[in-house]
């Protein structure tokens, strides 16, 4: 059997390149393809449902808030009419002694709360057992019903008798026509039996909360319900399966939470969603209830797209292997020919083979691999030409015969000052640098060589300068052991004598610090002499990124240059300066142990 399965795979699968790719690539993009798809449906089903979520609980929000604004400023209406002078005062006034100017008083009070609040449609005040009855309602033949008993026997228990009624015909105006739909906010006053009792009153427009719970972000069978303890206001008609029944009437009515979401299902099996939040001015829930299967509707369209783009990415997937297979199998049947010539002995191969094929950049490949070697070769030749150019020209720089002469001479005058230990520590210091300069020929030195190489120029100059300027060297002595090449501190030193301290009034200094910084070593050289300007210092920049010999002096060129050829252009010499405070010399290069 197994026989039979590798001979099947090997006439019919890989029997040729192309069928091999084919074999091989094409399950894996169909794979790849169903998997996209399925993890894309998943994501945007997901993401789908919870922005839904988040617009509904968003809408929620904003709904209550701009309710809240509102009836809070309507409360604060009725709060600032039962504590106005004027009311307080009608309230303890003997009902026998009011006056035709308490009416116009309190009149004037109405007329400004309704013009400021256009969402009252009428104000009641009705106080000493109907005694004083003042009112605004748009029909003026229309009769005032109020009986404070049974108002009273009905709501009690605010701490302030402050009072919401949910939507309800209105039982207190009655006029000729049908009975008219409000929402109430009133103040009892006063207790059964006592002198001063009554209501003040205000009717809100059934329209405005019409306008306000009419959303159509909620969907066709989507609605939002205001539920306190009078019941539930809802303006939207849809099916009764869809409607709150009365146990999730009863359910929010006594929930704690001021705001979440649950779900209940119908007999029909329809699961309905609801998310709430309440008002703070009066308890309030206002809810957002809608059927989940309107969210999964849109999800069942989002799967119903999915699969009709993978069944059509299959096909083209399927069609664009084939073509792309036999595109990349041509080239290297015409390359399996020529090999074939080549066995047979013509050795004279030429490919006439282009573009960006696998053969055609093979062949370039190999083609440009001898070409790019050569030019390497040419180029090493060229760098090893210009390192031992840069040996030989910074050790004729150390042979400098003013700096031997000037030594020599001050070595003289030392003597003569029979300043004999002065002058033999000069002789050793003298010697010393010129030792480490050669350096047997060797390139690489440790960095307790380089540093003992600049403490005897530095010692030299100093003798020689007097107290024109003092120096610290001041090197982390974990790295002292490390190798770097020899003669790069000294070109900057000097550089910071001649160009720096020098340029200065009065006594200079030079610092040099060497420390480890990541996989990388770090030397400074620092002066506080006259620093450079701006100009100048981007101009010394520029050369080091072009290595222009006009722009730098010998000296700054041959440390950099001699750092790059031997450890890339990503190390070498770094210049910060600033005029009137000196200049800092950096040079950082990899970090080799010795």
């Amino acid at each position: 059997m197994k026989a039979l399965i590798k001979k099947v795979v090997a006439r019919y699968f890989l029997a040729s390149f192309k069928s091999t790719i084919l074999s091989l690539f094409l399950p894996i993009i169909i794979v790849f393809i169903m998997m996209t798809g399925m993890v894309s449906y998943l994501l945007a089903a997901s993401q789908l449902e919870e922005n839904t979520y988040k617009s509904v609980n968003d809408t929620v929000f904003q709904t209550k808030s701009y309710l809240e604004n509102r009836l809070s400023d309507i409360f604060e209406e009725l709060v600032v009419l039962s504590n106005h002078p004027d009311t307080l005062s009608l309230i303890a006034k003997d009902p026998n002694r009011i006056s035709p100017e308490d009416y116009i008083k309190m009149d004037h009070l109405m007329d400004t709360i309704s013009s400021n609040n256009p969402i009252i449609e009428s104000v009641l005040i009705h106080l000493h057992d109907g005694k004083f009855v003042l009112s605004n309602h748009q029909d003026f033949r229309a009769k005032i019903s109020f009986s404070y008993g049974e108002y009273r026997d009905k709501y009690n228990g605010s701490p302030q008798d402050y009072y919401w009624r949910n939507l309800h015909p209105d039982d207190v105006f009655h006029s000729s026509g049908e009975k008219n739909e409000v929402v109430s906010v009133f103040k009892l006053i006063g207790r059964k039996g006592s002198k001063a009792n009554g209501i003040l009153l205000f009717n809100l427009r059934r329209d405005f909360f019409n306008e306000v719970l009419d959303d159509s972000l909620l969907g066709e069978n989507g609605y939002f319900v205001l539920v306190n303890e009078d019941g539930l206001m809802a303006f939207k008609t849809v099916d009764r399966e869809y409607w709150m029944n009365d146990e999730v009437l009863k359910y929010m009515q006594e929930i704690k939470t001021e705001k979440g979401q649950f779900d209940f299902e119908k007999p029909s099996g329809k699961k309905i969603i609801v998310i709430y939040d309440t008002l703070g001015v009066n308890k309030w829930k206002i809810a957002a209830v809608f059927p989940e299967e309107d969210i999964l509707e849109k999800v069942n369209y989002i799967k119903f797209v999915t699969l009709l783009v993978i069944i059509v990415l299959m096909i083209v997937a399927i069609f664009l292997a084939s073509l792309i297979a036999k595109f990349i199998t041509r080239p290297i049947s015409y390359l399996v020919s020529n090999m074939k010539k080549i066995h047979g002995g013509f050795l004279d191969l030429k490919l006439d083979i282009h573009g960006a094929s696998e053969v055609g950049i093979l062949y370039k490949g190999i083609r440009d691999l001898v070409v790019r070697v050569n030019r390497l070769l040419d180029q090493i030749r060229k760098e090893q030409e210009t390192k031992r150019q840069l040996e030989l020209a910074v050790m004729q720089a150390q042979m400098n015969p003013h700096f031997l002469y000037n030594t020599l001479y001050s070595i003289k005058g030392l003597c003569d000052m029979q300043l004999h230990k002065d002058a033999s520590a000069m002789v050793t210091a003298l010697s010393n640098f010129f030792r480490i300069s050669i350096s047997k020929g060797q390139e690489i030195i440790t960095v307790q060589e380089e540093i003992d190489h600049i403490s005897n120029y530095l010692f030299i100059q100093e003798m020689r300068y007097g107290d024109d300027f003092s120096y610290e060297i001041d090197v982390e002595p974990h790295i002292l052991k490390c190798r770097m090449i020899k003669l790069t501190l000294q070109p900057l030193v000097e550089n910071a004598i001649y160009h720096g301290v020098k340029q200065k009034r009065g006594a200079g200094r030079i610092q040099v610090k060497g420390y480890q910084t990541g996989n990388d070593l770090c030397f400074e050289v620092r002066d506080n002499g006259a620093g450079m300007a701006e100009e100048k210092l981007e101009e010394i920049r520029g050369g080091l990124i072009t290595n222009d010999p006009r722009k730098l002096g010998f000296g700054v060129r041959s440390v950099h240059e001699r750092i790059q050829i031997h450890f890339g252009k990503s190390y070498g010499l770094r210049i910060d300066s600033k005029k009137g405070e000196g200049t800092v010399a950096r040079i950082i290069i990899p970090l080799a142990e010795g």
